[in-house]
């Protein structure tokens, strides 16, 4: 009984001392570092990134514009249209990233950026004016240009505005041509003197047109003598005059009978006309 008692002791001692030298289980508490191990990390450092988004700065080569309609000569005048324009930014070399621009329509700046991906060398952007009505007067109310900044650089565009002017529903034609002559008598006038005669032509055009330049011909009795009137948008009457100086006298010629008659768009005469009376002796 004796025995059996000090073999449970014996075993009960060795368990106790195999326990302590396996030690106790590791604690779960603290914090956990958020920076990556970089101890296996192979290849170059991080570049640092310019402000355009590229390690190499973006060199504009120059900025070009376009607008679309440009002309306004076939648009009917009161018709309402979309204008774009459109700008091509260059660079000078390669490089990606990000280049800002600032369009200058109609004297609003109206700010934009534009990303050029790696191996683009251009970059086209585009603003539309909706619903714009086209008057006589939009060829000089309308224009744009656009300017590109990156790397110090800041191209200017030239410039665009359109040409042209919107049609008016009349057409440009001559409807009549009425003459007068100054002075209207030559009653008061000696024989033998010299006398300045001025015949004066008022050419009428049909209203509400594009108007144009009128070819003339005086008839000068005798002889011939080219004339022409530039006629404004909208413009229906301008007058045209020739002055003949001659020496009074009471020869059938004198004083002389003249005419005009234009000869482009159309062709419509006016006169003849001549002062009354004859010179007194």
């Amino acid at each position: 009984m004796l025995r059996r008692l000090l073999l449970t002791l014996l075993l009960v001692t060795l368990v106790s001392l195999n326990v302590s030298a396996c030690g106790t289980t590791p604690s779960q508490s603290g914090t956990q570092s958020l920076t990556p191990d970089t101890s296996r990390a192979t290849g170059s450092p991080a570049s640092t990134l310019t402000p355009n988004g590229t390690s190499t700065p973006l060199q504009l080569a120059g900025i070009a514009i376009s607008m679309n309609p440009s002309n306004f000569g076939a648009i009917a005048c009161g018709t309402t249209v979309n204008i774009v324009f459109s700008a091509q930014i260059s660079l000078a070399s390669g490089g990606s990233g990000q280049v800002s621009y600032t369009w200058n329509i109609n004297h609003a700046l109206i700010p934009g950026n534009v990303t050029f991906s790696t191996g683009q060398t251009t970059q086209t952007v585009t603003y539309t004016l909706n619903n714009v009505a086209i008057q006589l007067t939009s060829t000089s109310a309308v224009s744009a240009s656009i300017n590109a900044t990156s790397k110090g650089s800041a191209p200017v565009s030239a410039n665009v505005a359109p040409t042209g002017i919107c049609r008016l529903p009349g057409p440009f034609q001559v409807v009549s041509i009425a003459m007068s002559v100054n002075p209207s008598s030559v009653s008061s006038i000696k024989c033998g003197a010299v006398v300045n005669i001025t015949y004066s032509a008022t050419v009428i055009i049909a209203s509400d047109s594009n108007a144009g330049t009128v070819s003339l011909v005086w008839n000068t009795n005798p002889g011939h003598a080219a004339a022409s009137i530039a006629f404004a948008p909208q413009q229906t009457t301008a007058t045209i005059s020739i002055t003949l100086t001659e020496v009074s006298s009471r020869r059938t010629n004198f004083p002389r009978s003249i005419s005009i008659t234009s000869t482009s768009p159309n062709t419509v005469n006016g006169g003849p006309v001549q002062p009354s009376s004859q010179c007194h002796t």
